[in-house]
């Protein structure tokens, strides 16, 4: 089966495949739909990223308490040399690209001479984003070969290609966003695509106090109130519901029990969504939630675990000097 629906080519030389139409339109109303007449609430957090969602998403990366980012990419600077990898032939596939600034970080690492043999896909539900990135890393890596590929990589990670001698790339955290079982589940799915002696490149955010991760998603500018609020501009968009953001108030806390960051949208007032054209309509009571996201929080028992569902070693785990952050290094070795 053929499941390429858009092909584009950037600069004359990236390539770009779009499968998002694979999954369709209605898959997607049906599972936006689903999520809010269920109880609780939810919107699942892919649904962040339209062009806006992006650009806040960045400006929270900048954030004093926001220390995610800044704490991974100052762990990213140096760590080429300890991954005892050899780049040659490399394919590097980054599942969550966003906007490539962390693989650029990689890649300055490398040798020139091997980076011109490298092969780099970027993996995003956004392509707008994918583009964005892929303008910006051929100024500053003209030599590295680009093929973008728009994908929901949880439904749809038996689309990225199969290739021999490959480093995957999952940073951010972002793998803290599902629920255990579907951690478990996308694992066992990305271990049973690695060849041998493929590697993985996973980030994750440590447990640590409670009131340093609140204030991270809770930051006095509000921009992460914004970029919460934003979902509901993606969902009309997406399937004309009538959501207004103002009407919603941002919450953000740490659930102890499941080490968990949680985000939810509390109603401000009573409301009736409309949706499909008016032909279902959704009831919101005031004080009522819509958890938008979950950020798990993991420790060395976790990473051990992960690596076992996935049947992957874990070669080496990088940390900052609090142990705030880790990018665990695995390896499949049979």
């Amino acid at each position: 089966m053929n499941y390429i629906k858009e092909v584009s080519i950037i600069k004359g030389k990236v390539k770009l495949i779009n499968y998002l139409p694979d999954i369709g339109i209605n898959k997607v109303r049906e599972e936006i739909f689903t999520g809010l007449k269920a109880f609780p609430k939810h919107i699942s957090p892919k649904f962040f990223y339209d062009e806006s969602g992006s650009e806040l998403f960045e400006a929270i990366t900048k954030l004093d308490e926001y220390y995610l980012t800044r704490t991974e990419k100052k762990i990213l600077l140096t760590i080429a040399k300890d991954l005892n990898l050899d780049f040659s032939e490399l394919n590097i596939i980054e599942l969550g690209s966003g906007d490539s600034s962390k693989i650029r970080l990689l890649l300055r690492q490398i040798p020139e001479n091997k980076l011109s043999t490298i092969k780099y896909y970027p993996v995003d539900i956004s392509q707008s984003t994918i583009e964005r990135a892929a303008y910006k890393l051929t100024d500053e890596f003209p030599m590295l070969k680009i093929e973008g590929i728009v994908a929901d990589f949880i439904y749809q990670l038996n689309l990225i290609p199969k290739t021999e001698k490959s480093l995957f790339c999952f940073f951010g955290s972002t793998l803290g966003n599902l629920n255990m079982a579907e951690i478990e589940q996308f694992m066992k799915l990305l271990g049973k695509r690695m060849q041998e002696g493929d590697s993985f490149l996973l980030g994750l955010d440590m447990i640590k106090d409670t009131s340093v991760l609140e204030k991270a998603y809770n930051d006095a500018r509000q921009i992460t109130a914004d970029f919460n609020k934003n979902i509901l501009n993606v969902i009309n968009n997406l399937v004309n519901t009538n959501f207004e953001p103002t009407d919603f108030e941002h919450l953000a806390f740490y659930n102890e029990g499941e080490k968990r960051i949680e985000m939810h949208l509390k109603a401000r007032k009573d409301m009736v969504i409309t949706f499909n054209s008016g032909a279902d309509k959704i009831h919101i009571k005031k004080g009522e939630t819509i958890h938008t996201e979950n950020s798990h929080k993991f420790n060395k028992d976790n990473i051990k675990t992960m690596g076992f569902w996935a049947g992957l070693d874990t070669e080496k785990i990088f940390t900052d000097n609090k142990q705030w952050f880790s990018l665990v290094h695995y390896k499949k070795n049979r």
